[in-house]
C-alpha cells in the first residue's frame, strides 16, 4: 500500500491542467503552486495569473525584491517554509491587494524594515515563527487594519515599542511565546480590545507593568508560563472579566495576593504549577465559581487550609502532586461534587482522615502514589462509586490487620481496577508481596507485651538460610491470648481456633545471652500467660546445598 502522503501528492498532480505553463522547480496544480526546488534562486516571474495559493520549501534564494508578486494580483495567501531568506526590500509583497495569509517560517533574517508589509490591507494572518527577529520597528504593522492573527513565536526579541500594536484593531490572537523578552511597555497591548489569546510564555518577564492587560476585556486564554514572574500586582488581572484559561506554570511565584482572582468569575481552567508556593490565602478562589481545572503541583505547600476549595462546587480536576503536604484536613475536600481526577502523590503524606474523600461520589481516579502510608482507615472509599484507577505504588505498605480494609476493597472493586503495583513493605516474612495478592489471614497485627520491656519482631527464615518447622503444643488455650517466656523473646497470640502469629528475638539483650538456633536441629520453649500455657518446637532444617 501507497504512503498516504504520496498518494494526496499524486491526486493534486493529477487535478493540474495539462499543458499549463509551470516555473521551472515548481509543481503547479489547479490553483495551487509549490517549489521546493534548491536551484531555484528568485522569486518565479512566470507564475500562472490564476494562482491563489503558493509555497516554497527549502528555496534557496535569499531575499524578496520590492513587488515581487506583481504578476500574480490573485495571489490570496504566500509561504516560505524553512528557505534561506535574509532580506525583504521596501514593499516586497506590494501589488497583492487580496493577499489574506502570509507565512514565513523558519528562515534566517534578524530585522525588518516599516515599510516591508506596504499595503497589505487584506490580511488577514501573519505569521513570522521561528525566525532570527531581533526586533520590530514602530511602524511595521501600519495599514493592516484587517488582520486577527499575528505569530511571533521562536524569535530573539528583547523588547517591543509602545506603540507597535496601535493599528490592530481587529487582532484576535497574538503569539510572542519563545522571545526573550524580559519587559512590557504597560501600553502595549492597549489597542488590542478585542484580543481573545495572548501567548507570552518562554520569555524572561520576572514582573508584569500593573495595567498591561487593562484593555483586555475580551480576553479569553492568558499564557505567561515559562517565565521569571515572582510576584505579581493584586490587579494585574482586574479587568480580564471574560478569561477562561490561565497559565502561570514555571514560573518563580512564592506567594499569591488574596484578590489576584477575584474578577475571573468565568476561569475554567487555571495552572499554577512549578512555582514556589509556600501556602494559599484563604478565600483564594472564592470567586472563581467556573474553575473546573486548577493545578497546583510542583510548589512547596505543606498543608491545604480547611475551605481553600470550598467554592468551587465545579471542579473535575484538581492536582496537588509533588509538594511537601503532610495533612490534609478532613473536610478540605467539601463540595466538590464534580470531581473526576485527584492528584495527591509525591508528597509527605503518612495517614489520611476517613472522611477525607467523602462524598466524592464521581470521583474516578486518584493518585496516592510516592507518599509515607502505611495505611489506610476503615471506610475511606466507601462514598467513592466511581472510583476505577487508584494509584497507591511509592508507598511503604505495612501489611498487617490495619490494611485489611483496603486488600478488602481492591478485592470488591479488582474487575474495573487497573493494575495496582502497590508492594508490603512490611513486615519482614510479607516484604515485597503484591498488595492484592495478600491472604486476609496474612494481615496479623503483632501483640506488644510492653510490661515485659520488649517489642515483638517476626521471625525471618530468609535470613535463617534454612527452612524451620514449627510444632505448638496447647494444654490450656484460651480466647485470644498471647503466650510469652519469662525472658519475652518468644512471644505467641492465638484465639479459639488456632495460633496467628509467633515471634523469636533471635538478638536478645546481652544479660539474657545469646541461644541461636542450630541447624537441623530443634528447640522446645514453654510459654505462659493468664490463659494457660503452650509449648513451642522450632525445628530448623538446613536446605540441600546448604547455606
Amino acid at each position: 500500500m501507497l504512503p498516504s502522503a504520496w498518494l494526496c501528492w499524486a491526486s493534486l498532480l493529477l487535478l493540474a491542467r495539462p499543458g499549463q505553463p509551470c516555473p521551472v522547480g515548481c509543481d503547479c496544480f489547479i490553483r495551487e503552486v509549490f517549489c521546493s526546488d534548491e536551484d531555484t534562486t528568485a522569486i518565479p516571474p512566470d507564475i500562472p495569473p490564476h494562482t491563489t495559493d503558493i509555497v516554497f520549501v527549502e528555496t534557496s534564494f535569499t531575499t524578496v525584491e520590492t513587488r515581487a508578486f506583481c504578476g500574480s494580483p490573485n495571489l490570496t495567501k504566500v509561504v516560505f517554509l524553512n528557505t534561506q531568506l535574509r532580506h525583504f526590500e521596501p514593499d516586497a509583497f506590494g501589488g497583492l491587494p487580496g493577499l489574506e495569509d502570509l507565512e514565513i517560517t523558519g528562515s534566517s533574517f534578524s530585522n525588518l524594515s516599516a515599510d516591508v508589509f506596504s499595503n497589505l490591507t487584506s490580511l488577514g494572518k501573519l505569521t513570522l515563527n521561528f525566525n532570527v527577529l531581533e526586533a520590530l520597528p514602530e511602524g511595521l504593522f501600519h495599514h493592516m487594519d484587517a488582520l486577527e492573527s499575528l505569530q511571533l513565536q521562536g524569535n530573539r526579541l528583547q523588547i517591543l515599542p509602545g506603540r507597535l500594536f496601535q493599528p490592530l484593531m481587529h487582532l484576535k490572537t497574538l503569539n510572542l511565546a519563545q522571545n526573550l523578552l524580559a519587559w512590557l511597555p504597560e501600553d502595549l497591548f492597549h489597542p488590542l480590545a478585542g484580543l481573545q489569546t495572548l501567548r507570552l510564555s518562554n520569555n524572561a518577564l520576572s514582573s508584569l507593568p500593573r495595567g498591561v492587560f487593562s484593555s483586555l476585556g475580551g480576553l479569553k486564554e492568558l499564557f505567561l508560563d515559562g517565565n521569571a514572574l515572582s510576584e505579581l500586582p493584586p490587579t494585574v488581572f482586574s479587568q480580564l472579566l471574560r478569561l477562561e484559561r490561565l497559565w502561570l506554570q514555571h514560573n518563580a511565584l512564592m506567594h499569591l495576593p488574596l484578590p489576584i482572582f477575584s474578577s475571573l468569575g468565568r476561569l475554567a481552567f487555571l495552572s499554577l504549577q512549578g512555582n514556589r508556593l509556600q501556602e494559599l490565602p484563604a478565600g483564594l478562589f472564592a470567586h472563581t465559581l467556573g474553575l473546573a481545572g486548577l493545578s497546583l503541583s510542583h510548589n512547596r505547600l505543606e498543608t491545604v487550609a480547611e475551605g481553600t476549595f470550598g467554592h468551587l462546587s465545579n471542579l473535575s480536576s484538581l492536582t496537588l502532586s509533588h509538594n511537601a503536604i503532610a495533612h490534609l484536613p478532613a473536610d478540605v475536600f467539601r463540595g466538590l461534587g464534580e470531581l473526576v481526577t485527584l492528584y495527591l502523590g509525591s508528597n509527605n503524606l503518612t495517614t489520611l482522615h476517613p472522611a477525607l474523600f467523602q462524598n466524592l461520589s464521581k470521583l474516578e481516579l486518584l493518585s496516592l502514589s510516592r507518599n509515607q502510608l502505611t495505611a489506610l482507615p476503615q471506610g475511606i472509599f466507601d462514598t467513592n462509586d466511581n472510583l476505577f484507577n487508584l494509584a497507591l505504588h511509592g508507598n511503604p505498605w505495612q501489611c498487617d490487620c490495619h490494611l485489611a480494609y483496603l486488600l478488602s476493597w481492591l478485592r470488591q472493586f479488582t474487575d474495573r481496577l487497573l493494575n495496582i503495583q502497590a508492594y508490603c513493605a512490611g513486615p519482614a516474612y510479607l516484604k515485597g508481596q503484591v498488595l492484592p495478592a495478600l491472604k486476609e489471614e496474612q494481615l496479623v497485627c503483632p501483640v506488644t507485651q510492653d510490661s515485659l520491656g520488649f517489642q515483638a519482631l517476626g521471625l525471618d527464615d530468609k535470613e535463617l538460610g534454612g527452612s524451620w518447622n514449627l510444632a505448638v503444643e496447647a494444654r490450656a488455650a484460651q480466647s485470644s491470648c498471647t503466650y510469652s517466656n519469662p525472658e519475652g523473646t518468644v512471644v505467641l497470640a492465638c484465639d479459639e481456633a488456632q495460633c496467628r502469629w509467633l515471634s523469636i528475638r533471635l538478638s536478645p539483650r546481652q544479660d539474657l545471652g545469646s541461644p541461636g538456633l542450630r541447624f537441623n536441629a530443634s528447640q522446645e520453649w514453654d510459654l505462659r500467660s493468664s490463659c494457660g500455657s503452650v509449648r513451642v518446637t522450632v525445628s530448623l532444617e538446613a536446605l540441600a546445598g546448604g547455606p
